[in-house]
């Protein structure tokens, strides 16, 4: 285990570590359900924004235990690395309510040097609700400095991407 430091009471690896073996993640593009309940409405009988916002970032933490084997919370802990977003953009198409089971569907975009680019579907009934994107950086956590994607972590993302059914984005 590396040295550990404090950051503001969080204690944080000094170093870098990528996962042990590259994580081949089920084929397919990964779904994320969400049940919406009434107290994530407004009176209007819709989602509230605010939780779109938050079922979108649910639904990528999802993703990357399930492509990496590993959760935001050992990346950081165990691994010393931060993923922050650099980039969210929401674009709304149809209402959510609590009639039917949020299915947020999760695409990789682009893998960069040190930037991971997704787009999230968030479709209730078929129908499409949502699309986010959002782009995130790997850093070093104790520095907030960017890294280079660690190699087990980037062929991981790449053999998601390879299945999701979706051709990654141009440089």
């Amino acid at each position: 285990m590396s040295k550990l430091t404090e950051h503001g009471g969080i204690r944080l690896p000094e170093q870098t570590t990528d996962i042990a073996a590259v994580h081949a993640p089920p084929p397919g593009p990964f779904v994320h359900s969400i049940t919406v309940g009434w107290g994530d409405c407004d009176p209007a009988q819709i989602a509230y924004t605010a939780s779109v916002l938050g079922w979108g970032l649910k639904a990528l933490e999802a993703w990357c235990d399930v492509c990496l084997g590993v959760n935001w919370f050992e990346l950081n802990l165990n691994h010393g690395i931060g993923t922050p977003f650099v980039s969210m953009n929401y674009e709304f198409t149809a209402p959510i309510t609590p009639r039917a089971v949020l299915e947020c569907t999760v695409f990789v975009r682009k893998i960069g040097r040190s930037s991971l680019h997704h787009k999230v579907e968030g479709r209730q009934t078929g129908r499409l609700c949502f699309t986010g994107t959002m782009t995130s950086v790997f850093v070093a956590a104790a520095e907030l400095k960017p890294i280079p994607i660690p190699p087990n972590m980037r062929k991981s993302m790449e053999l998601y991407a390879a299945g999701q059914g979706r051709v990654l984005e141009e440089e």
